[in-house]
């Protein structure tokens, strides 16, 4: 099973996303990378943190 990378955004997330392929290069390992676009909001905000935690025990 490959290491969850989240990438969390207020936006589109696509810069974002760009910005933690260049950094997760550094690695020889593969990682699975979710873009969670559009976060602007408290309620987006925990939501987004409890798929994170739920995935965290999975």
């Amino acid at each position: 099973m490959l290491p969850t990378v989240f990438i969390v955004s207020d936006g589109t997330g696509i810069t974002a996303e760009t910005f933690a392929h260049s950094i997760l290069s550094q690695f020889d390992q593969k990682f699975r990378l979710v873009r969670v676009p559009f976060v602007d909001s408290l309620d987006k905000a925990y939501s987004t943190v409890e798929k994170i935690n739920e995935a965290a025990v999975h």
